[in-house]
């Protein structure tokens, strides 16, 4: 929970910064942007490394260890997985090594941003920034800003390893919680903890919640 206080704060400072506007979702749909907020992506020949992570520049207090749960141990399913192409990349991102990933619905049909990260959208060949603002965040003490989604798909890597986790692992820095053709399958958050994930909240607090809290777009879509 202390990680996810630690991003939260860094979240906040880094929007404060930037004229209210969230960073980028750092997701494979829409590739790497420098606007990401987590630079993640393994290949530092093709992609900055880690260390120049947009949230990291803003609050030198969260170091790589704050992105990563301690129970969140096992990387063998990530390093296995064999992410689908297309519509993603090809290789050269490399798996996802950390636990928590920013609330990113993408663009509509219309090509609004639903939020809570900013978009930048390179399909048209010439890049195009649909901005979010911490403004547009409805009810932000009720609405997931940061997830905690599952690192492994036998189990949730917690002490007693007895709560099987969710089927599908963490695959980039963006959490889609409600599946839709718009915004790409849904995610589940994991179960590690008990039973529930911990999260950050869009006002800065962090819960452990449930997953079935977490698929309920009413906690996590800005606009509700």
């Amino acid at each position: 929970m202390n990680n996810l206080k630690q991003l939260g704060l860094g979240m906040k400072i880094y929007v404060d910064d930037n004229s209210d506007i969230f960073p980028g979702c750092a997701s494979r749909h829409y590739g790497y942007q420098p606007e990401d907020w987590i630079y993640w992506r393994t290949n530092t020949a093709l992609y900055p490394p880690f260390k120049q992570s947009p949230i990291l520049s803003s609050f030198s207090g969260a170091q790589r260890p704050s992105f990563l749960c301690p129970l969140d141990n096992n990387f063998n399913d990530r390093l296995a997985l064999v992410y689908p192409n297309p519509p993603w990349p090809p290789d050269g991102y490399g798996p996802y090594l950390f636990s928590y990933s920013l609330t990113g619905y993408g663009l509509d049909t219309n090509n609004e941003n639903l939020g809570m990260s900013s978009v930048v959208d390179t399909s048209g060949g010439t890049p195009v920034i649909y901005t979010f603002k911490e403004s547009s965040v409805c009810n932000p003490g009720n609405k997931i800003m940061l997830a905690e989604q599952p690192g492994s798909l036998e189990h949730n890597d917690s002490p007693d390893k007895n709560i099987p986790d969710q089927a599908k692992i963490v695959t980039c820095g963006r959490w889609t919680p409600v599946g839709s053709p718009v915004t790409g399958p849904a995610e589940p958050l994991t179960v590690r903890h008990s039973g529930k994930a911990d999260v950050t909240f869009a006002d800065g607090h962090v819960a452990p919640v449930t997953s079935d809290f977490g698929s309920d777009a009413k906690n996590s879509l800005p606009s509700f």
